[in-house]
């Protein structure tokens, strides 16, 4: 598996990481997938592009087969319709979206690059709230469900309470997340020490 981010480095737009991931061989099989397609901005779609046309993506294959969107906050899925304008993919996400819409259900399988995957609904930062776990290599795909929490000075819901207890019970050894940058060293820590956080700050019913 190829896990490229992408996102562009002068940040003049408020923008999410998006994750490009493709098959390690680029075999047939393989589902290049885009994990967030950012914000509305095109100057987002153009770099891109740019990125996607310098990887191989397999003989024949779109470099973006399938989207899924981490949930529909403008940053994270604002991209969306150039994406559809140049490839035309399947869009998994919790609530339909796009021209060709894949609701998610919990616990949902699907190919990611070259790896089984597990779509799972993490309400809290939002109710639509999904995160994509590939098990064989510990690889979390957070959106905005996982981000540092460091104190106990916030307030959140109890449904975010419940999304991280659930992740914390995964054996992730990488996270991805919307913003800031990936953890890929002790990321079960990681989750634990936000879970530990949380669970001493106000939960709200």
């Amino acid at each position: 598996m190829r896990v490229l981010p992408l996102h562009r480095p002068d940040n003049a737009d408020y923008s999410c990481i998006s994750y490009w991931v493709l098959g390690e061989s680029n075999l047939p099989a393989d589902r290049n997938t885009l994990i967030d397609t950012g914000s509305t901005d095109p100057a987002n779609v153009e770099y891109f592009l740019g990125v996607m046309a310098r990887q191989p993506k397999g003989v024949g294959k779109r470099a973006v087969e399938q989207v899924v969107l981490t949930h529909g906050h403008f940053d994270h899925s604002g991209g969306l319709r150039g994406i559809e304008d140049q490839f035309a993919p399947d869009v998994y996400a919790w609530h339909p979206a796009g021209r060709a819409p894949r609701p998610i259900r919990d616990g949902m399988p699907l190919t990611v690059g070259d790896q089984a995957a597990v779509l799972l609904h993490t309400p809290g930062h939002s109710e639509d709230s999904v995160c994509v776990f590939l098990p064989a290599t510990g690889t979390l795909f957070s959106g905005d469900t996982l981000y540092r929490i460091s104190d106990h000075l916030g307030s959140y819901p109890q449904a975010y309470l419940d999304s991280l207890e659930r992740l914390s019970r995964l054996d992730v050894r990488a996270v991805y997340p919307g913003h800031g940058s990936p953890i890929t060293r002790d990321a079960s820590d990681f989750i634990r020490a936000c879970l530990a956080n949380v669970s001493h700050s106000p939960i709200q019913d």
